[in-house]
């Protein structure tokens, strides 16, 4: 980029920003707003339950094994009939 292109963008820029209106904070509710109040962790820790369960894991653990079950009827299963498995044996005793 060159030096004419960059500050043609940086000057555009700064006249986009100066066309903007300033929001007014004073006036809205931030100017009303309390201050947060600091609440100890153990405060927030005891809000949490004390049983989380297994977190979604036991469906997972399940669903592994059916994938592991049908992975392993998969492999046991003869994917190409014995008529083209011969064709290819014979291709392959050819070359």
């Amino acid at each position: 980029m060159t030096r004419t292109l960059k500050t043609c963008l940086f000057l555009g820029f700064g006249v986009l920003m100066a066309c903007s209106d300033i929001p007014d904070f004073a006036d809205g509710a931030a100017a009303n707003a309390p201050y947060p109040e600091i609440v100890s962790m153990s405060d927030i820790l005891s809000q949490v339950p004390a049983d989380q369960g297994d977190y979604g894991t036991g469906s997972l653990a399940s669903r592994a094994a059916a994938l592991r079950a049908r992975a392993n009827r998969l492999r046991l299963a003869s994917v190409v009939d014995g008529q083209t498995r011969a064709n290819m044996q014979a291709a392959l005793a050819r070359h």
